[in-house]
């Protein structure tokens, strides 16, 4: 049955460290072998050798899992990147960057989700590339999707994930190489739209997984991906070696992404064991990917910057440019609907003086796609400035009543009694929340969160009425 898919907003990009990506973890199947415990794959793409082994005590991630942790590292980037590795958000909003419907069932899947995603840990000898040193590391090396999990309903003790609702606050620990690799921006961008017109959870997985093989070591994205069937099974992470149940299991994936324009074409050729699938992908001019990556993103879904940048080449820089120009200013509402305006009527438009520049150099051009990526970081920090100034512009009781549960998460070993000395003490302004919250964030990003609290715990203290 199809998942109703109203939660998700086609028009924002999602964003994917494309070494795990590659490394075919979650099974692109939403059903398999719950007893399947331990498991060692390695297998070859395009001349790139991988070697993982894995444990995963709550089963194989799989299904939305794939929606998931696309959710946390999306929000993870939204939030500047913080360097203490925590994600703190809510149920509600998880859910709905995953694009999953807003019901109880979905709450109890994505609990389920989670605990798969933290209890999986894998052992990488071979395919993981290090952005710093632009070089693959041979090396092996545990890593973790998720350090750690935290959770808790307001006005209840904290447990660990015994059930969620749209109120719960979470706190997501990512691992320290993936949130290291994001931060170094060795990601992909995965299209909204797209995402949104896939309804079946294998399609948006395969559709992940190609994403991160057609790219080679230069950001360019091949037109053809040929894949033996043996080392795509295991990339895909599908359980049986039989050809025949291989290829049914790709099969509605492929039929999915044929449908939504993003696959040309998929064939497969020889018999057995060793048949190979080849992938032809449906952008046949193969406009500058750097052009397509900074109209998605502005909001523009692959389909149609694909179509743009072919059209108009490098009019999209200054198009952009424009967007970004109106967005500072707070004119704009919808602004992929302005770019794909301005490229198709510019006489509509005045373009301000200092956007008028002179064709860019191969050197230039050679920093677009990096710059592209940098772009949602760059509007995820302004966001977060944004809501810092709404939030210290609120009177005292209101701003405690807006930072409370992530004040409860964060100052989790108070005790009730300190607690209520701090709720006191903000909602009479003599402290701001505000403050708190930002202190309790840096003293934990320091490792030092208990030292803080003794001294948070005095100043309560201190302030207590005789």
């Amino acid at each position: 049955m199809s998942m109703p898919r109203q939660n998700i907003r086609p028009h924002d990009e999602r964003r994917d460290e494309r070494n795990i990506a590659r490394l075919g973890i979650i099974s692109v199947q939403s059903r398999i072998d719950d007893t399947l415990r331990n498991w060692t794959a390695e297998f070859s793409i395009e001349g790139r050798p991988y070697r993982v082994e894995c444990a995963a005590p709550y089963g194989r991630p799989h299904g939305i899992d794939t929606d998931l942790i696309l959710a946390i590292q999306t929000l993870f980037i939204r939030t500047g990147c913080p360097e203490h590795n925590w994600l703190h958000t809510t149920a509600y909003e998880l859910r709905g960057v995953a694009g999953l419907p807003d019901n109880g069932r979905t709450y109890q899947r994505l609990k389920d989700s989670l605990k798969r995603l933290w209890g999986t840990g894998f052992m990488v000898a071979e395919g993981w590339f290090d952005p710093q040193r632009g070089r693959r590391v041979w090396s092996s090396d545990s890593l973790r999707y998720i350090e750690r999990v935290r959770h808790h309903e307001l006005d209840r003790e904290p447990e660990e994930l015994p059930g969620l609702d749209p109120s719960s606050t979470l706190s997501i620990r990512l691992g320290e190489q993936l949130a290291d690799s994001i931060r170094a921006r060795h990601v992909q961008v995965l299209d909204g739209q797209l995402l949104y017109q896939l309804e079946q959870p294998p399609a948006r997985a395969l559709y992940r997984l190609l994403e991160a093989h057609r790219t080679d070591a230069g950001g360019q994205r091949r037109l053809l991906l040929e894949v033996g069937l043996q080392d795509w099974r295991l990339a895909c992470g599908i359980q049986s070696e039989r050809p025949e149940i291989v290829r049914r299991a790709l099969q509605p994936a492929h039929d999915e992404l044929r449908a939504t324009g993003y696959l040309r074409d998929v064939q497969i050729q020889g018999r057995g064991k060793a048949q190979v699938l080849s992938y032809h992908f449906t952008e046949d001019d193969a406009p500058d990917q750097a052009l397509v990556e900074l109209l998605i993103g502005v909001g523009v879904s692959r389909a149609t910057a694909v179509l743009l940048a072919t059209e108009h080449g490098e009019a999209v820089e200054t198009a952009v440019a424009f967007v970004r120009h109106r967005q500072a200013a707070g004119q704009v509402k919808n602004p992929g609907g302005l770019v794909v305006d301005y490229l198709r009527q510019p006489a509509k438009y005045v373009l301000p003086e200092r956007l008028h520049s002179a064709p860019v150099d191969e050197a230039t051009r050679k920093v677009r796609a990096l710059q592209a990526i940098q772009v949602a970081e760059q509007q995820a920090e302004k966001a977060v400035k944004q809501e810092r100034q709404r939030l210290a512009a609120l009177p005292p009781a209101e701003q405690f009543s807006a930072l409370r549960g992530s004040l409860k998460v964060l100052l989790r070993p108070l005790g009730k009694e300190a607690w209520a000395g701090l709720e006191r003490l903000c909602l009479s302004g003599q402290l701001s929340a505000l403050d708190v919250r930002e202190e309790a964030a840096r003293a934990m990003g320091r490792l030092e969160l208990q030292s803080y609290l003794d001294d948070l715990q005095a100043q309560i203290a201190d302030a207590a009425p005789d």
